[in-house]
This record gives C-alpha cells, structure tokens and sequence, in this order.
C-alpha cells in the first residue's frame, strides 16, 4: 500500500469513527439510544437532545403577516338595528385604523352548514350571534353590562343591551386607538358597565310599532343610547309601563291597535299574556298587584279588567264605562286604581276573587274634576307618594291626592306646563321629562323629547332628538308604582 493509500485509509477510518460517536436527536423527550460499531464492544447511552419549544403567543393579531385582516366579522341575522349598525361601524373604523378590508356578514349558516363548520374561523362576533361564544358571554349580563372576550377562535363583543353592545363596540376600538397595534391579549375577558345616571324612558314608536327604552343620561336619542326594543305586534303602539311580577319578574306592558295588549318578559322579549278584547282605541294599560291588567280605552270608552292567569284572555273579566279614557295607574299605597278621561279623576277597588271572577267598585269619595277639559296622561310624581301627574289639552298638573287639588306651581312649571303634552314622568332627583306632538308623521306623534334636569335646583331644559322615531308616549322606565 503506497502512501496516500495509507492516508487514505487512516482518513476513513477517523470518519467512520467519528461518525459513529456522534450524540443522535430525536423531537420530544429524551431517549437511551443504543449505538454499536464492529470497533466498539461496550453499549454507548446517549441523551438526545430536547426538542426546542416555541412559546405559545400571548396575543392574537386582527391582521395577518401580510397585513391583511385575517378576522371576519359576525352579527345576528335577525339582530337589533344597533347589532347592525355596531357591525356596520366596527367594520368601517378598522378599515380606517389598520388599512385592511374585513369581511362583514350575518350570523346565517348555509341550509348544509353548521357551527362546527364555522368553529375554528377568526371571527369577531358583535352582539347576540348564534355563536355559542356569545351566548356565553352574554349570560347574566344586566342591561348596563358588556364584555369584551378572546377565545382561541373568536373575539366576542357583546352587552346585556343594545345601548350596552354599542358602549363594548367603542370600547373595543378604543383598545386599539390607544395603543396603536392591533393586537389582543388571548386571555382577554373585560367585563364593564356602561356609565348612566339611571334616566331612562320608554317612547312609543308609531312610526315603526315599537316600544324603545333609551337612557338620556347623556342627553342622545340614538341608536347609542337605545337600551331596549319590542316590537309590537299591531299598528298605533300607545300605552306601556314597566312592572314587577311575583310570577314572571320584570315585564314591560304595552297597549296597541284598535284593542291589544300583552305583557312581555323584561329584558328577554318573551311574551306572557295577551288580549284583543279591550276596547277600541286602547291608551293605557295597568298591572295590578293581585295579577289582574285593566286597559283604558279612549275611543271604546271603557276601562276593561282581564285575569293573567291563562297566556290569553279571551275574554272580559270586568268593565266600566268610562268617557275618552286615557290613563290607568294602580296606588300602592291606598290600594285603588286611579282613572282620567275628559275632566274626570276617580279611582276603583279592583278585587280578585277566589272563583277567578273580577269585582271593579268605584270609590267615589275620589273622585275629583279635572280643571281643564281632555285628560290625556296620569303618571306617578316619584318622589312625593301623594302626587300625580295629569295633562289634559291645555295644562299639565300636578295632583295632591290627600287635598284633592290641582296645580300648576311646581318646579319646572315654565317648561312642562303647556298644551297637548302626550307623556310626562319625572326622575328621583327632579328632573323632568315629557313630549309633545310635532305632527311631522301623525297630529299626535313626536320626534323629539324634552328633558329638564334638575342641577342642584336649577331647571335646565334639553331637546333630544330621534332621526327615526315618531313617539307618542314617554313613560319613565321604573317598575315602582309611585
């Protein structure tokens, strides 16, 4: 063998033994590897090596590498006009704040299509949306909460109300406003309340047969501020309060068409009794603490009674003739109904009977004359249980219950005492708030509201108002009696 075959070979055989020394890796843990060669005899252990971890993200990008939106966003197919608008505007801001287009569909699945299939797509979910993630969220939330909420897939952006879903919208454009990335923390979970003094009113919108409760905190009537809405059933939405059940809890009361009225679970929207046997034209609507509605009907000219223990009254429990009836409040304290129509005050007794039979008798010692002529609206004073409201065609008054007196002299007088005033309430601290009609849709309907607040005893006058709603009713929002 020459000499550069001595090389040669002396080269090899560093290699192959080299070689076969070399620690070998495997992804995972460590393992005992066996390695034998022809020039070894003793088994060699060797440890390989971690596989090397990369850290799971903490944050969750609205973009992707490329800067492109790499979520979709989602709102209910059949959601509020504010889950619309939410979805229309969030749409718009992150267009304008990251550059990127995102995708803005409903919650609607294809006839062969179903959540699993939309399981793990990105998606930010604004509202009640089909999305079980939003039905999550979105439990026990009250009318003034919101949450802000990243799963592995999904973004959820949704309040226990319209006004609040609209707030969680803000909020959650403000996080990226703030901060000038688009990034989420993935264990996001905010849940907020939105700031309000507590002034909310329900109108009556005629122009589109809806109840809406709005909280004027903040002096808006917009979709912003919109906390809640129904849709009734039936054209001329008059009459609604808001009451407390020993049966189904908190439910809103509405009167409508020529002679519906229904009681409807507050907030869910679910309905619990009806009738279209009150009288023609109905104006009000009552619940009374032993279950019994009384509807004042102005046209019909009738107050009429109906038990609530069946889902629908099909029939008339008790009535009274009654002229141009407009207004029926129960007083909790005396334990009568109290009435108005025309220029009459006067209250019943109203008696549930064992039988299920209704027994309606007036207390005349109430009765009393309304100094001017077309009572139109009774509400509770808050504040003073001895107090009513009463409007009429040309005045608003304000009623001493014990004195059997009316008057004009009251804070705020320069503002709320006028003609024609549909609707009139005030809140705990004294500020007022009433409508009157402008007739741009109907003689009788609004766009605007007036809000008078008291400032530490200083009446100042404020005009909210609607691009879209046509009102004929304010009633503050309170399920207190008086």
């Amino acid at each position: 063998m020459n000499l550069m075959k001595q090389r040669c070979v002396r080269l090899w055989m560093i290699l192959l033994c080299a070689t076969l020394c070399l620690p070998m890796f495997a992804c995972g843990k460590g393992e005992t590897i066996e390695t034998t060669a022809e020039s070894h005899t003793a088994e060699t252990t060797i440890e390989a090596a971690a596989e090397t971890t990369v850290p799971e993200p903490t944050e969750i990008s609205l973009l992707n590498e490329e800067g492109k939106a790499q979520y979709r966003i989602i709102r209910p197919e059949n959601g509020s006009d504010t889950e619309v608008n939410a979805g229309i505007e969030l749409n718009k801001a992150l267009k304008k704040l990251t550059g990127a287009t995102f995708t803005l569909n409903s919650d609607f699945l294809m006839p062969k299509e179903s959540l699993d299939d939309v399981a793990e797509v990105c998606e930010i979910l604004i509202g009640a949306t089909n999305r079980p993630e939003s039905g999550q969220a979105k439990e026990g939330l009250a009318a003034n909460e919101y949450v802000i909420r990243a799963t592995e897939h999904k973004i959820v952006v949704v309040g226990g109300s319209d006004a609040a879903t609209y707030q969680a919208v803000e909020a959650f454009l403000a996080m990226f406003e703030a901060g000038g990335s688009f990034m989420l923390a993935k264990d996001t979970d905010i849940k907020a309340e939105i700031e309000s003094k507590g002034y909310l009113v329900a109108l009556t919108n005629q122009g589109e047969s809806l109840l809406e409760v709005y909280d004027i905190s903040n002096g808006k009537l917009d979709k912003s501020t919109r906390v809640w809405s129904y849709q009734a059933p039936f054209y001329n939405i008059a009459g609604t309060k808001l009451r407390h059940s020993d049966t189904h809890g908190d439910v809103a009361l509405i009167v409508c068409g020529s002679g519906y009225g229904c009681m409807v679970s507050y907030p869910a929207g679910e309905l619990l009794w009806s009738t279209n046997m009150a009288a023609n034209n109905p104006h009000s609507i009552e619940l009374m603490p032993n279950g019994v509605v009384a509807i004042a009907s102005s046209t019909g000219a009738e107050i009429r009674f109906f038990t609530t223990a069946e889902k629908t009254s099909k029939k008339i429990s008790a009535r009274v003739a009654f002229e141009d009836a407009h207004g029926v409040l129960w007083d909790e304290q005396n334990q009568i109904l109290w009435a108005v129509g025309r220029t009459v005050l006067t209250a019943y007794q109203v008696t549930l009977n064992a039988d299920g039979t209704v027994t309606v008798t007036e207390d005349t010692s109430r009765r009393a004359t309304i100094p001017s002529d077309h009572a139109h609206d009774l509400a509770p004073v808050y504040g003073d249980t001895n107090a009513l409201w009463i409007t009429t065609g040309s005045h608003v008054y304000r009623f001493d219950k014990t004195t059997k007196t009316f008057s004009t002299d009251y804070a705020g007088r320069e503002y709320l005492d006028r003609a024609n005033v549909k609707g009139v309430g005030n809140f705990e601290d004294g500020s007022l708030v009433f409508l009157y009609p402008d007739g741009a849709f109907k003689s009788w309907t609004t766009k605007s509201i007036v809000l008078v607040r008291n400032q530490d005893g200083k009446m100042v006058m404020e005009e909210p108002v609607s691009e879209t709603g046509h009102f004929y009713k304010a009633r503050v929002w309170n399920t207190r009696y008086q």
